[in-house]
């Protein structure tokens, strides 16, 4: 089941505080953070569970390297550039 390891709890690297799985498990709109092999392997088999609960192609995705901070601000600039001008 793909809740079976929810409640397991480890330091997350990146926010600097205790998390569960349940929150890596669909931080990312729904999708498992990008860093969620290297952080819960030593804890059960995430790669079995991955594999078993996720597509090839949305494991691929999930491994994909974060995007450059710039680019991202950037984007997210013209995002909201663009709902700015559709409500004019």
């Amino acid at each position: 089941m793909i809740t079976d390891f929810d409640n397991e709890e480890r330091r997350c690297p990146m926010l600097g505080h205790q998390i569960r799985f349940e929150y890596c498990r669909k931080v990312n709109q729904g999708s498992p953070c990008r860093k969620t092999f290297d952080c819960w392997f030593e804890r059960f088999p995430i790669v079995d569970f991955m594999n078993e609960h996720f597509s090839e192609e949305e494991i691929k995705r999930i491994k994909e390297p974060a995007k450059d901070k710039v680019l991202s601000l950037l984007e997210l600039i013209q995002q909201a550039q663009e709902r700015t001008k559709s409500q004019e």
